[in-house]
């Protein structure tokens, strides 16, 4: 396995970038987002981080502070980093060829001072540590810096390539490489990458925004039905709302009431195709 990370710059190709992640297992955005787009996010949320416990075992991190549900709470966040075109991009290439794709779950993480390491696990193993077959994704994760990363401060730590490892690997956190990037750039990998949090050895905070996103048929990490209700959500962007569930995947996938798309739910005077097997477009396609 190589220990280089791929870095490409704001205006690089979309298609180089997919690729990259295809065949090291990640890649890192540098300095995707200006830091003002970062700053109000970390605004927005400086309530319901404050209020955010310290996590209860090694694994968590007893000095990490995670605060969830972030695409209900910040606004700046919905607009502006959720649905970024390298993210949708990158999903499409990653997750698209298979299935119907979704975003999972979505969290501020501050790795506080003497935070030791975090074990390198894959995020994949969230589904009981099953083994897929090699080369077939069902999560794409990404962490946006939302301060700088850096091998001091708890940069996550990476092994470039093992995404083609066998499954059942316990690696120690010294043969994974940090993840150092700038505030405003954004990490991408695959959920069969090894990986873990660094350990902080500063008297900073280091904070990134972590997504997962995983294949349509599969249960996501946070449940967005309850996070973000019909009532919350109308007036959001239709896209936004089938990115965090409110659709059908594959045959009868996620209906609503009588076999009717979930967005009725939303907006229960528009009208939208019943039955199973209808498209986002609201065309029926059949179903015995």
């Amino acid at each position: 396995m190589t220990t280089a990370i791929p870095v490409f710059e704001r205006g690089a190709e979309l298609a180089e970038i997919a690729q990259a992640i295809k065949d090291n297992g990640l890649v890192v955005l540098s300095q995707l987002v200006e830091h003002e787009v970062i700053d109000e996010v970390l605004t927005e949320l400086r309530p319901y981080a404050e209020a955010s416990e310290f996590g209860q075992n090694s694994f968590e991190g007893v000095k990490t502070r995670r605060t969830g549900a972030i695409i209900a709470r910040s606004a700046t966040f919905r607009d502006h980093l959720a649905m970024h075109p390298a993210i949708m991009h990158c999903g499409d290439s990653v997750l698209g060829s298979t299935a119907p794709w979704k975003l999972s779950s979505t969290e501020l993480i501050e790795v506080h001072p003497n935070q030791p390491t975090q074990s390198l696990h894959r995020d994949q193993w969230k589904y009981n540590y099953f083994d897929f077959p090699a080369g077939f994704e069902t999560e794409m994760a990404g962490m946006w810096a939302m301060t700088d990363f850096t091998s001091a401060n708890g940069a996550t730590l990476v092994m470039p390539g093992s995404h083609t490892a066998a499954n059942d690997l316990r690696p120690d956190a010294s043969e994974g490489v940090p993840a150092e990037m700038s505030k405003g750039s954004l990490l991408l990998y695959t959920g069969s990458l090894y990986h873990g949090a660094g350990q902080n050895t500063t008297t900073d905070v280091r904070i990134g925004l972590s997504l997962q996103h995983c294949l349509g048929w599969l249960q996501s990490g946070e449940h967005f039905h309850l996070n973000c209700p019909p009532e919350r959500v109308r007036g959001w962007p239709d896209e936004l709302l089938r990115f965090i569930g409110y659709r059908t995947f594959g045959d009868s996938l996620g209906v609503y009431r009588d076999s009717e798309n979930p967005l009725a739910a939303v907006y229960p005077e528009r009208e939208f195709a019943r039955g199973w097997m209808v498209t986002d477009e609201g065309k029926g396609m059949g179903g015995g």
